[in-house]
Parts: structure tokens; C-alpha cells; sequence
């Protein structure tokens, strides 16, 4: 059989190989974070977040049409990331075998030894990714990464087989076209590909230019960067420009109709394409042809973003920013709701104002809608044309209405200027949030936060933190082994990378040689004994000395998906989760030379064995030390079949609200999956679900203003030329006198106004809203409380007359007066409900958790008084309701089960749930029900098993209850399990060294404060068991001292 056909028989068998490991560790519905959006979005075509994913969307929707049952739809989804990722395989495979055959001098050199070489080595090379833990993650949940590996591969692939076939085929350049569309269509899934454009230009120059110079090398990639620049800097936003241009000025200053310029923009595209080919036929420029098309191909790939448009006009539920023509879409495709941040040039972290000029101009923003005109002057605008005219014919007069683009917001003295003394080249220490700040000045040890940063330290930053945290860490994650999935914000026991030979990790981790056995048999625990890391720098070093022009290749490759991302992104410490996944592009590269190690290695020993011996035997041990060995490790903690947590936690939420209800969430993981459940399933429908961070925003408030399915409006009373953007964005406080509490209805009414009485001047002359009292009253309709059942019976008595509400922050924001504007208008007449999720401080609830009621996931907000807690626990625990909810109503997405692995953050948001069961038990004992209190408990540790879900904090309050309820055998039995593992990590930490145990100071001080906190609960409910456990404590603080260790 010859080569060609091998090559496709194995890179095929290994596709199947990775397809069936990822098909039997998909995950069967959605996951956290973004996942439940983009598969919601998939499904029923509707518009996720900024920049957009139109044709994952496309693929998406496609896969969902096989699915048949609805539930089936996440699963369809997420095979579509599966069977991207396997594909991907297939490309690394075919280029790892094309690399490998050109390392042997070609084909003409490929015997039967060589070709079991070279496709040992690509087997090698592809599985020791498909095993990897960032890309392997990716594969099997719906999100678009995996897919954006696909294109990445493809067009790295794609390239290579032009070079094959450039010599002999005369439409070889069919290829290069082939890599212009898929860089268009990545652009709506993820632009990842876009950095593998100088790989690729470098493949062509050294092919049409095999005699290289050195000018030639460097101007080369120069020109292979340049590329990548107009690509992404300027045919993909230029063409968007071109058409938001157009479309303002036909309609704003030619008087045409809406998206008459959109339609003149495509005219001009596409006669200047034809122009192109049809001129540069006839002046036979072939290659300027080729570069035409290539253009074109580029624009007709990212067309699909036409399709948020069309949808964004049809105003689906999930809509977000709603890009519904060139004007919107272009902000869209900028990402201009997060704002930017600095990469090359910038400021500090500790940034003052410029003291003469502290804010320039930004963008001004236009929105579609129709101005009310009386003469040329506008005396109205609103967003609906039927609004426009019930307006005129309401006012009468010589008024008429127009569409148009109105200036809703012109950004003047919008944007921060800094002192320029606190700017400077490559500003990595940039954030000036708060908790970034302090995080900032304590990794690099700053002494003076209120100085300049100097360039060292900004350089400093860049390799301690974002290569080394943020890039290095991950990649060795990959290929030497990884500590556990806990995030990692400078632990020694946190999210690092290992190797699994204990010397080498005590170099940088403290003493290896006394791990607990609940570390070490932690599923998230993988070792590969760097074997993947040795076999790619010998990969690396082996093309080189062979190639060294393919190698620089896949070293830009490499370094532009790694390091050049680094540099791009400017990470803050720390994020919100682990990024690894961005940086698979890099992790592939890397794939390469672990496939040409294998290949170098046979090379190596092959003129001391028998050729085909030795790649056999060669071939045989690559697979099994470093594929085989990775796919062992990795299994358990990558296998998510039967995995229903996301799910069921989102359905938890919702079953915690009555029917018709709103539920205010606040983050991606009590808001992403909570919208899947709903359009995806179809699951409590009549729900709506307003997310706080997005209620800044005019377009949400909208959407929030429409029904949805079974979920009537949110019945806010502001009208869309009320809260536009640029409209009441913030009111800041001032204080006029006004005395006494203010009416909530009264306050709104206040707001609504545009005269000057309600708005100041700054000291440039801006002017701005204001609100002059903070202390307002809500006045309580009784009948309308009992009427609509907000409280029970038994809690009729208690109703309050009024409740007195005090807005402490001197500012209140668009989104806080929505809230307030609620509040006044909903008369109890619909549930309100708080995610338990929100935030941990009262301002995080606007300052009324006095008067929740705890039901399940989520706080009611009720005419009564309570005692409040603190943090998680406001609000009264409704027992009844309670008990229903946790015991009957909610599931657990078969968290319990041994086989099912629960990462970090599965487990994170299962801790909810085990203070909540706490809170329903120790309610249950107030009330004297203690058979119901253990009950309770002993159903919540069947759910989330200790030995699973860790000893942490969040059992303090199981244990505490279970000795309230009279339970002490099972309160005494978990204190002591609680202690075996503390024991197991403080004799871990006292083998440390002084410095190593410095290093771990806070993390042996947390045990210590957990020993005390359990010593605690004994002392106060369990006197027989007093002294034993004290001296249990003394036995093991009594290494650390005084607790410096």
C-alpha cells in the first residue's frame, strides 16, 4: 500500500480515535459560563454577546435540527465542538506527516521503515493533544474555541498542501483561497486563525523563494505581519465602517430610507470586486487577481454577521445589543460595551487625570428611531415609528415624524485623559479597580503606589504574572503534568504545574514527599513526567537542525498564539476564571514538535537498529509514555457524561421563584444557564430573568420591556427616550436641603424630568442629573399584598405600612433606577426575587435584604422586617417552602455519584446549595423540629458528600446544626473527618522548609484558623469530646507556634 493512502487510513483512524474519546466524555447538556448562551443562542438563532459567533451559530442550529427531543439540543451542540476538536486532530495529524516527510528529504526517501516513522509520528503528535487537558476541555462542551481550533488547523493544514502541490498543480493556489474564506468565516466564530497568517506567509516565501537572504527573511515577515494587520485592523472593521458611514449619511442627510446605505454599501463591494477581477484579467495580473478574490472570499466568510442583524430586527428574546443595522453592528463587532484597555501605549494602574484636560471626546453614538419634527427642529424622538405618531396626533399642529439616526449620547468629555508622566510604552500594570490595584502592588512588591511605574516594573509584570501565571503555567499544565483544577492566585498548592517527580516539584512547590492522600488521589491531579515537554523541545531542536526554515515557521505559529495573545489580552490579577482555553492555538503548535520528537527519535537511532525495528520500537514507546500516558491521566477528571449540574443548579434557581415572578441575577453562571434551561427546554417560562449587569444598558431595558413567551414585561414605567444611552446614565446626589423621607413614586416622577431644576453643572460645563434625597419610603398596599399572597398567613400581622429605604452611595445609576422604578410600579402585583449569587454586601441588594425571605436559590423581597444576616445569609428561611423546594422540587444533576467529576467551578456553585440546606436545618431547630433539621443535613450530605465536594467552610454550618438538632454522633463523625484531612495538610506543610513554609503561610494559617473554628463548635456542644480534640489541636498547631510558622 503506498504512503498517500497510509497517511489517510491512520490520520482517519486517529480522527475516530478522537472522536470517540470525546463523543463518550461530551458533556449531555449545557455547562457553566458561557456555554448555556451560545447553545441558546445556537438553537434559536438569536444574538450572544459582543464580538459574536454567527456561523457557530449557524453550525449550531444545524446540529440542533437532529437532536429531536429539546433536551437533546445542548447535546447536538456540543457533539458540533466535538466533532470540531476531532477534525482538528486530523489536520495536526496531516501536518505533523507533511512536516515529518519534508524532514526526510521527501517523498522519494519515504521507505516502509520511514513511513511507519512518520505516521508513528503524527499518531503521536495528534493524541498527545487530543488527550491535552486545555484542548480536551474545550472538546466537549459548546462553546466556540474548539470550532476556532478547526479553522486554525485547516488553514495551517491548507497551506502545506499548497506547498505540495504548488509545483506540479496550476490552480495550487485554489489552497491559498481556500485559507482567505475560512479566515472569513472564523471571523464569526473566533478570530484565533488570524495569528496563524504569518506561519502561513512565511510557508509561501520560502517556497517561492528557496535561496534566502537575510533582507529577504526579515522583510518576509514583516510583510507576513502586515498582512495579519490589514486583515484584522482593517478589511474586517473597514468594510463595517464603509458601511455605517453610508448608512448614516443616506438617511440622516439624503433623506432616505432606512438601510439604504447598507444597500449601496453591498453595491459598492460588489462592483468594485467585479471591477477588480474583470481589470485585472484584462491587464493579466494574476496574482493581483488572486489577491482580489481573496479579499472578496474574506468578505463573503464574515458575512455571516448579516445573519445578528436580520435576527436582532425579528427582536428575540436574547438579543444583545441589539445590532440591528450597520450603525449598531459595527459597535457590536467592536466590543464597545467593554470599553478598551492599553497594549502598547498606555497608563498606570495609578493614573491622575490630566489637570488640564481630564476627559476628551469619544465616539458619538447614533441609535435608529424617529425624530418628531416641527419645521427643521426636533421636539421629540422615540424608538418606535407608532410611538412617533400616537405623539403627533396626540399634540396636533404642524409636526410630522422622520426616521433617522439620532444622536443619543456624543460622548463629549466622556473618555479619561491621563497624566501623561503616568503613560508610557507597554503599560501592563493598567487596571485601576480596586482589587486589581492591591493586587498589582503585592506581586510586585510595590513600596510607593501613588509613584510612576517605571518601565521595569511594567516589563516586570509581563513575565513574572502574564507569561509566567497566565501563559506558562497553563502550557505546562498541558504537556508536564497539573497540580489540580483550584484557580491558582500564587497558592503552593493551588492550580500550579507539576512534573510528578517529587524532587523536581520540591524545587518550586515546597517538600512533595508528604502528600495527603486526598491531594493525591484528587481526579484533577495529572502527571506526565514532562514527557510531552522533553519530546517537543527534542522536536523542536530536531527541525530545526533539519528544517530550520519550516521550524521558524511553527515557531511563529507558536509564539503569535501565545505570547503575541499575552500581549493583546494585558491580563489583570486576577481573573475571574482560568484562561487556558485561549491559548490552545499555541498548545497545537507545540503538538507539532512532540509529533517530530517522535520522528527525530527514530532518526536518531535508526542507523543503530534495524530501520523498521527501530520504528516499531520507537513509534511503541512514544505512544505509550506520552499519549497513552496522558489519556490515563487525564480521563477522570475530562469525562462529563452523565453530568447534569449546570442544568439542574439553573432549574433550582428558577423553581425557587413563584409563578410570573422576576429574578434578579447578576453574573454568566445564574444567568447563561438559567436562559438555556428557559429557551432551550422550555423550563419555567413565565419567569423573567433581568440581569443586573446588563440593566445599564438601553437595548436589555428594552428587551426587558417586551413579553417573552410566558413572561409578561418588566413593568418599568420609563419610556425609551427616558433611558437611552446618554440619557440619565447616572444621577449623582447633591445636596438642596430637601427633608424628610421621599416618596418612591414621587422620586421617579423627579427623575423623569429634563429641566434644569434637576440636573448641575460640572466644572466644564457639562450638564448632568441629579437626585437630592436619599432617604425614600415605599408606602405598602396591604390588599394588594394579600391579594397576590406575597406573605403567608402567619405573617400577615407583620406587614408593614411602609418600608423606609436609605440609598447609601452618592451616585445611582442607570441600572439602580430601574430597580427603584420597579419598586414603586410593580405594587406587589408580581413576585420579586434576588439570586442568592448577587453579591455578598448589601449594596449588592440596594440595601433591602431587611426584607427577604429565603425560598430555595434565590431571596423574595416581602412587606416585612426581618433580622438580617450577613452575606449569605439575609433574609427569613420560609421553612415549607424551603423543605419543598430542596427535598422534592430541585435535583442535584447527579452530583452525587462517585463517577461523576465535579470541577472547580461545578463545585464552587454546588457550595450554594450546602448553606442553604445549613440555613433550612437551623430554622428548623428555632422552630423546635429537630428530627426535620437532621433530616435535612443528612439529605444535603448524600447530595454533596464531604469526601467529594472537600472540607471547607461551607460545612462549619452542617456540622454546627447537626449538633443543635441533637445529632452528635453525626456532627462528631464529620468534625473529626474534618480534622483527618487538616492533619493530613498541616504534616504536609511541616516538612517544609522556613522558606517554603513562609511561602505557604496563608494557606497553613487558614487550616489552623479552620482547626480553631472546629475546636470552637466542640467546646460549645460537645463536652465529652473537649479535651481529646483539644489536645488534638495543640498536637497539630503546636509545630507552627505562634503562627509564624
Amino acid at each position: 500500500m503506498d504512503y498517500k493512502k497510509l497517511n489517510n487510513i491512520v490520520g482517519w483512524t486517529v480522527f475516530a480515535i478522537a472522536t470517540i474519546t470525546y463523543f463518550m466524555t461530551i458533556e449531555p447538556t449545557t455547562s457553566f459560563w458561557d456555554c448555556g448562551e451560545y447553545i441558546a443562542t445556537s438553537v434559536k438563532l438569536q444574538v450572544g454577546h459582543p464580538p459574536g459567533a454567527p456561523f457557530f451559530q449557524l453550525m449550531g442550529n444545524l446540529f440542533g435540527q437532529f437532536a429531536g427531543e429539546a433536551e437533546n439540543q445542548a447535546l447536538m451542540v456540543n457533539a458540533l465542538s466535538a466533532l470540531s476538536s476531532s477534525f482538528s486532530i486530523l489536520f495536526l495529524f496531516w501536518t505533523i506527516t507533511a512536516l515529518g516527510v519534508k524532514l526526510l528529504g521527501g517523498k522519494k526517501n519515504i521507505d516502509g521503515a520511514a513511513t511507519v516513522a512518520v505516521l508513528g509520528a503524527g499518531a503521536v503528535g495528534a493524541l498527545a493533544y487530543t488527550f491535552s487537558d486545555s484542548f480536551w476541555f474545550s472538546a466537549v462542551e459548546g462553546e466556540v474555541y474548539a470550532m476556532s481550533s478547526f479553522f486554525t488547523a485547516a488553514a495551517f493544514w491548507a497551506v502545506l498542501k499548497w506547498e505540495q502541490a504548488v509545483d506540479e498543480d496550476p490552480h495550487a493556489n485554489k489552497w491559498l483561497l481556500l485559507i482567505a474564506y475560512l479566515v472569513g468565516l472564523s471571523v464569526g466564530v473566533h478570530i484565533l486563525v488570524f495569528l496563524t497568517i504569518p506561519a502561513i506567509g512565511m510557508i509561501y516565501y520560502f517556497k517561492k523563494f528557496p535561496n534566502t537572504t537575510r533582507n529577504g527573511f526579515i522583510i518576509a515577515n514583516g510583510a507576513s505581519i502586515l498582512i495579519l494587520a490589514l486583515v484584522f485592523a482593517f478589511i474586517i472593521p473597514m468594510v463595517l465602517k464603509l458601511f455605517g458611514a453610508l448608512e448614516i449619511t443616506f438617511v440622516n442627510s439624503l433623506n432616505m430610507p432606512f438601510h439604504s446605505g447598507t444597500v449601496a454599501a453591498s453595491l459598492i463591494l460588489i462592483a468594485a470586486t467585479t471591477f477588480g477581477i474583470v481589470w485585472t484579467k484584462k491587464t493579466n495580473k494574476p496574482l493581483v487577481q488572486q489577491a482580489v478574490i481573496a479579499v472578496m472570499l474574506i468578505v463573503m466568510g464574515y458575512s455571516t454577521f448579516i445573519i445578528l442583524a436580520v435576527r436582532s430586527n425579528a427582536n428575540t428574546p436574547i438579543d444583545e445589543n441589539n445590532p440591528e443595522d450597520a450603525m449598531s453592528l459595527l459597535a457590536y463587532y467592536n466590543r464597545e460595551q467593554y470599553g478598551d484597555w492599553p497594549i502598547l501605549y498606555g497608563k498606570s494602574f495609578n493614573a491622575p487625570y490630566d489637570r488640564n484636560k481630564p476627559f476628551g471626546d469619544g465616539n458619538p453614538v447614533y441609535q435608529r428611531g424617529f425624530a418628531v419634527l416641527k419645521g427643521k427642529k426636533q421636539v421629540a424622538a422615540f424608538k418606535m415609528e407608532s410611538e412617533a405618531l400616537a405623539y403627533v396626533e396626540e399634540k396636533g399642529g404642524d409636526l410630522k415624524v422622520d426616521g433617522k439616526y439620532l444622536l443619543t449620547d456624543d460622548k463629549k468629555a466622556s473618555v479619561p485623559n491621563y497624566d501623561p508622566k503616568y503613560q508610557g510604552f507597554f503599560p501592563r500594570i493598567w487596571n485601576d479597580d480596586p482589587q486589581y490595584k492591591q493586587n498589582y502592588i503585592n506581586i510586585m512588591n510595590i513600596k510607593d503606589p501613588d509613584a510612576p511605574i517605571t518601565f521595569a516594573q511594567h516589563v516586570g509584570f509581563f513575565f513574572e504574572y502574564q507569561i509566567g501565571k497566565m501563559w506558562w503555567r497553563y502550557f505546562m499544565w498541558n504537556y508536564s503534568g497539573r497540580q489540580n483544577d483550584e484557580q491558582h492566585r500564587y497558592e503552593l498548592t493551588k492550580g500550579n504545574w507539576i512534573t510528578g517527580i517529587p524532587f523536581l516539584d520540591s524545587i518550586r512547590l515546597g517538600d512533595q514527599g508528604n502528600l495527603p492522600e486526598h491531594w493525591k488521589n484528587n481526579p484533577s491531579r495529572n502527571t506526565y513526567f514532562m514527557l510531552p515537554f522533553l519530546l517537543g523541545i527534542f522536536g523542536l531542536y530536531y527541525q530545526y537542525k533539519k528544517n530550520n526554515k519550516d521550524a521558524w515557521a511553527v515557531t511563529l505559529f507558536f509564539l503569535l498564539t501565545g505570547i503575541a495573545i499575552v500581549v493583546y489580552t494585558n491580563h489583570k490579577p486576577f481573573e475571574p476564571r482560568e484562561r487556558d482555553y485561549a491559548f490552545v492555538g499555541s498548545f497545537y503548535a507545540y503538538a507539532i514538535w512532540i509529533g517530530l520528537g517522535a520522528l527525530g527519535l527514530w532518526d536518531t537511532v535508526r542507523t543503530k537498529l534495524s530501520p523498521m525495528v527501530a520504528s516499531y520500537l520507537v513509534v511503541g514507546v512514544a505512544l505509550v509514555a506520552v499519549p497513552l500516558r496522558m489519556a490515563a491521566e487525564n480521563w477522570d477528571d475530562h469525562d462529563r457524561s452523565n453530568r447534569y449540574t449546570a442544568r439542574d443548579i439553573a432549574k433550582a434557581y428558577l423553581d425557587s421563584c413563584d409563578p410570573n415572578a422576576i429574578l434578579f441575577t447578576n453574573g454568566d453562571n445564574d444567568t447563561f444557564p438559567l436562559w438555556y434551561v428557559q429557551e432551550v427546554e422550555g423550563y419555567r417560562t413565565d419567569v423573567r430573568i433581568v440581569n443586573l449587569s446588563l440593566l445599564n444598558t438601553d437595548w436589555y431595558i428594552d428587551q426587558q420591556r417586551r413579553k417573552a413567551y410566558d413572561g409578561e414585561a418588566v413593568p418599568f414605567s420609563f419610556k425609551w427616550h427616558e433611558y437611552v444611552q446618554g440619557t440619565r446614565d447616572v444621577l449623582y446626589y447633591r445636596d438642596l436641603g430637601v427633608k424628610g423621607r421621599w416618596d418612591v413614586k414621587d422620586f421617579i416622577q423627579f427623575s423623569k424630568r429634563d429641566d434644569s431644576q434637576v440636573k448641575f453643572k460640572t466644572g466644564g460645563g457639562k450638564e448632568l442629573p441629579l437626585f437630592p434625597q436619599k432617604n425614600f419610603r415605599i408606602n405598602i398596599d396591604k390588599e394588594a399584598v394579600y391579594a397576590n399572597g406575597v406573605v403567608d398567613v402567619a405573617d400577615s400581622a407583620s406587614v408593614l405600612d411602609y418600608i423606609d429605604w436609605d440609598w447609601k452611595a452618592n451616585v445611582m445609576t442607570k441600572r439602580d433606577l430601574m430597580v427603584v422604578d420597579l419598586i414603586a410600579n410593580n405594587n406587589w402585583e408580581r413576585p420579586i426575587y434576588f439570586s442568592i449569587t448577587v453579591g455578598n454586601s448589601p449594596k449588592a441588594y440596594f440595601w433591602l435584604n431587611d426584607y427577604f425571605r429565603l425560598e430555595g436559590m434565590a431571596y423574595r423581597f416581602v412587606p416585612v422586617k426581618y433580622e438580617s444576616g450577613t452575606g449569605i445569609d439575609y433574609g427569613k428561611v420560609d421553612t415549607e417552602i424551603m423543605y419543598e423546594n430542596l427535598m422534592s422540587k430541585f435535583s442535584y444533576g447527579n452530583m452525587e455519584l462517585p463517577e461523576v467529576y465535579l470541577d472547580e467551578t461545578n463545585r464552587r456553585l454546588s457550595y450554594n446549595l450546602r448553606t442553604i440546606f445549613g440555613r433550612l436545618a437551623n430554622e428548623f431547630i428555632v422552630e423546635g423540629d429537630n428530627e426535620k433539621a437532621v433530616e435535612v443535613l443528612d439529605f444535603a450530605m448524600e447530595k454533596m458528600p464531604a469526601e467529594k465536594f472537600g472540607y471547607n467552610y461551607f460545612v462549619f454550618g452542617i456540622i454546627d446544626s447537626y449538633y443543635k438538632a441533637g445529632a452528635t454522633d453525626k456532627a462528631r463523625e464529620l468534625t473529626n473527618a474534618f480534622a483527618d484531612h487538616l492533619d493530613a495538610e498541616l504534616d504536609y506543610f511541616r516538612a517544609f522548609d522556613r522558606e517554603d513554609r513562609k511561602r505557604a503561610a496563608n494557606e497553613w494559617r487558614t487550616n489552623l484558623q479552620f482547626y480553631q473554628m472546629l475546636l470552637q463548635n466542640v467546646q460549645v456542644h460537645d463536652q465529652d469530646s473537649v479535651q481529646e480534640f483539644y489536645q488534638r489541636f495543640q498536637l497539630a498547631a503546636q509545630p507552627f507556634g505562634n503562627g509564624r510558622g
